[in-house]
């Protein structure tokens, strides 16, 4: 006789319907027809598989998957949950991405990802900080990003572990691309911020050396060739040198 199917033999699987269906991404009419087909191919069905099937509403259904469902840390549901992103929503429609970018926000706050996802996914959260205007470049990034996990499916779930392992390996790919890209970005601002510090004491050193011709003129035209300017001098050397010690100590 055929054992038939239990709660624990779809842990992931389960996770991801609850999920999906709080964010949008699944329906209840889907997760209902695949406990009927599951009623309808046991012997001696599960009572759950029968909860599941009655559910009157949305709402309804998640109770009964929080019931019976435990959470996991396992980062493959998350990630399931992000290749639906990438083939239930409109990902290729520029008019939609904004809604894309505040559901993905919707996910930053999950710990089951990496740094690298959740700091890619926090910065889709901000698109109107890094984006805006112009949303072309957050679509392209989107659909990028969201490519990595496409290979789940709702209907490859016995697979899920070995996909998982290929998407790790991707997603350690492109961490080594963008920090390759940050690395890139923070040398040239650097090189930039350097030259602005050295037009900045040019400046400075411009208007101090102009100051002290100044102060230099003046003495000369009133010295009577009686006065003693060695103190005028000296404040005028000392202020110099505050300045060139000012700039060393920046450097």
């Amino acid at each position: 006789m055929v054992r038939s199917p239990q709660v624990q033999d779809f842990p992931l699987l389960l996770e991801v319907f609850r999920g999906g269906l709080k964010l949008g991404l699944i329906s209840r009419e889907e997760v209902v027809l695949w406990a009927d087909n599951i009623i309808a191919n046991a012997d001696d069905p599960h009572y759950f598989f029968i909860e599941v099937s009655l559910s009157h509403d949305l709402n309804n259904l998640i109770e009964v998957l929080n019931r019976y469902v435990e959470q996991t840390e396992d980062p493959i549901c998350d990630r399931v949950l992000l290749s639906l992103v990438y083939h239930r929503q409109p990902i290729f429609d520029i008019d939609a991405i904004e809604k894309v970018a505040t559901l993905l926000g919707s996910m930053s706050l999950w710990n089951k990802l990496t740094s690298f996802e959740k700091n890619t996914i926090y910065e889709f959260e901000d698109y109107y900080v890094y984006y805006s205007p112009d949303l072309t470049q957050l679509q392209v990034e989107l659909i990028n990003f969201l490519g990595i996990y496409k290979a789940f499916t709702l209907e490859n779930y016995k697979q899920w572990v070995d996909i998982n392992l290929q998407v790790s390996e991707l997603l350690k790919e492109e961490e080594v691309k963008v920090n390759i890209v940050n690395q890139s970005v923070r040398k040239a601002w650097a090189k930039k911020e350097k030259k602005r510090k050295l037009k900045f004491y040019l400046k400075k050193i411009g208007a101090i050396v102009l100051l002290l011709g100044f102060f230099s003129l003046m003495i000369a035209l009133l010295d009577d060739g009686k006065t003693n300017h060695i103190t005028l001098y000296f404040i005028v050397f000392y202020l110099f040198i505050r300045l060139v010690y000012g700039w060393w100590r920046k450097r």
